[in-house]
């Protein structure tokens, strides 16, 4: 028989969180389940880490979607895996790994965005129930988080990769190149991100079909690689930007020489947009950013 659950409460806003903290300091482990009039939610922990988050309610969408809209997969690479985890019992992400797919960092990465958002959506719901149900659970995953690692403007000193937090007249300047970039013909979605936690810092655009905030967690990876690269070839120089080039778009990145780990990325239409100029904006609205 499983534990009874325990701490079933209706506060407003911070209950969620308290009920989290609780299922953290359990040394069994279990569930949190959460209800609110417009969302549910559930959270399993491990190990006194968050492991995964399941929503479920308007502009939910599931891990499988954001890998697709990231383009690091297929629907069809998903259903495989899918299939395969339910015939042998085996973990999703790690399925994800052992075949190839996905780069592990990269999937770790672009799983803490994911299940972060999730729980800010949890965190902020002003009516919620939320309960913990201990209950010892195995997990064939290495891919689970320390609550730090999650939440939107952790201590920097818990977490060092966590992304730098802005003041009000920062997020407005940045807000405001972000914009302009937008400006740019052809464009569709631009972010500002950072390349160590693969959270953004702010996005304009995008669509149903486009995650731009995803995107950019995914391409931390290409970051992270081409800094490697140039590292282990003595290359002693600073990105100006890196292009990737698409059958109907192209990809920008740029770093900040102002503030190293961070990065602008703008998605645009191939067949409306000027590559050079595009390259030349960029650079013009990477000056415009105050950090």
């Amino acid at each position: 028989m499983n534990p009874a659950p325990r701490n079933a409460v209706s506060q407003p806003r911070q209950v969620v969180r308290a009920v989290l903290n609780e299922a953290l300091e359990s040394k069994l482990g279990g569930e949190v389940v959460v209800k609110s009039t417009t969302v549910s939610g559930r959270v399993f922990v491990v190990e006194r880490k968050v492991a995964w988050t399941v929503l479920t309610g308007p502009g939910a969408r599931s891990f499988s979607t954001a890998l697709i809209d990231a383009k690091l997969v297929s629907r069809e690479d998903v259903e495989q895996v899918m299939a395969e985890c339910r015939k042998s019992g085996g973990n999703f992400c790690e399925t994800l790994v052992a075949w190839g797919l996905v780069p592990r960092d990269t999937l770790r990465d672009l799983l803490r965005h994911h299940v972060a958002a999730q729980l800010e959506t949890l965190f902020g719901l002003a009516e919620a129930q939320a309960l913990f149900v201990p209950q010892p659970r195995s997990y064939s995953s290495q891919l689970t988080f320390e609550l730090a690692e999650l939440t939107a403007h952790p201590p920097q000193s818990q977490s060092p990769s966590s992304p730098p937090e802005l003041d009000g007249e920062v997020m407005a300047n940045v807000k405001q190149a972000l914009e302009e970039a937008m400006k740019i013909e052809g464009a569709f979605a631009v972010c500002l991100a950072d390349a160590n936690s693969g959270m953004t810092l702010g996005s304009v655009g995008g669509n149903a079909t486009f995650n731009v905030e995803a995107a950019a967690a995914g391409n931390t990876e290409v970051m992270r690689a081409k800094l490697k690269t140039m590292k282990a070839l003595g290359i002693k120089d600073r990105i100006e930007d890196m292009l990737i080039t698409l059958g109907e778009q192209y990809h920008i990145i740029r770093p900040l020489a102002a503030r190293e780990g961070l990065f602008l990325y703008i998605a645009l239409h191939r067949a409306n947009a000027n590559l050079a100029m595009a390259r030349f904006r960029m650079a013009d609205v990477e000056k415009t950013i105050q950090l």
